[in-house]
């Protein structure tokens, strides 16, 4: 199992409550999968990762763009509907809601800050792994 470990030690906010530290671990399954965990309060964020952006720094980038339009007061609100949830983006934070028509899941609320600092971490760690494809061991010699 490849994997990363991303610790990242910030004061943020999550569902209201202060949360001091981070710990997420990032890897690649046997079928080379990214995969994502993290605290159990973070589960749907992590599944957010998992099954919506997946392996695509497109998406990343995408959903970087809608929060930077947020923060910089261009836009007021943004949402994405990927394959399992459904993101709203505003000012108060990002919310993420299971995209499966049931309103019974409780939504997931994290600060711009964290949801940013999550997303560049994933973000890093699947274009490690498209660079070290790219690069063929020949290559090192």
């Amino acid at each position: 199992m490849l994997g990363f470990q991303y610790d990242r030690a910030n004061a943020c906010k999550m569902n209201g409550t202060p949360i001091m530290a981070r710990n997420h671990k990032f890897f690649f399954d046997q079928n080379g999968n990214p995969r994502a965990r993290g605290p159990a309060a973070e589960k749907i964020l992590m599944n957010f990762l998992e099954v919506d952006v997946q392996g695509s720094d497109h998406v990343c980038r995408d959903i970087m763009d809608d929060l930077t339009a947020i923060e910089d007061e261009s836009d007021d609100s943004r949402e994405f509907i990927g394959n399992a949830h459904h993101v709203v983006i505003t000012p108060q934070g990002v919310t993420i809601q299971l995209n499966d028509g049931s309103e019974s899941a409780e939504p997931y609320t994290v600060e711009l800050k964290h949801f940013r600092e999550v997303l560049e971490d994933w973000e890093a760690f699947i274009l490690d792994d498209l660079l070290d494809d790219a690069i063929d061991e020949k290559d090192y010699l």
